[in-house]
């Protein structure tokens, strides 16, 4: 593990509510380092920009996991009830770039930025 739940609660949100439930997190935590981390780098020491981008990714991860809830309702009326259903699918292409863009934001200036993004990573 990268970042643990208590570096998410404590250091990323800084106080704020999570977006992902505690008890979720390891799960996404491990498919944000899955999608960083597409060659398998070693690391032996994570600096907090990684921890921070992984934080990052694992939220945008469940947030998407979330908009694609079949369940997810986009409008709604009441009187004379309709609802309708937000179609927020996106390509694996598309979310790699939104994730290839929080890798970049967090990493440039790093010594592990081109192991990520130039390594084969998006």
């Amino acid at each position: 593990m990268w970042a643990n739940v208590e570096y998410y609660t404590e250091e990323y949100l800084l106080g704020r509510s999570p977006t992902i439930p505690p008890q979720e997190y390891a799960y996404w935590e491990k498919q944000a380092r899955s999608a960083i981390n597409r060659n398998h780098i070693e690391i032996e020491e994570v600096p907090d920009a990684l921890k921070e981008c992984v934080c990052e990714v694992a939220e945008y991860l469940f947030t998407r996991d979330q908009a694609n809830s079949p369940d997810t309702i986009k409008s709604f009326s009441n009187d004379g009830y309709s609802e309708s259903y937000a179609d927020q699918s996106m390509t694996a292409a598309e979310e790699q770039v939104d994730i290839r863009e929080i890798i970049t934001r967090h990493l440039s200036g790093t010594d592990l930025h081109n192991d990520f993004i130039f390594a084969g990573v998006g």
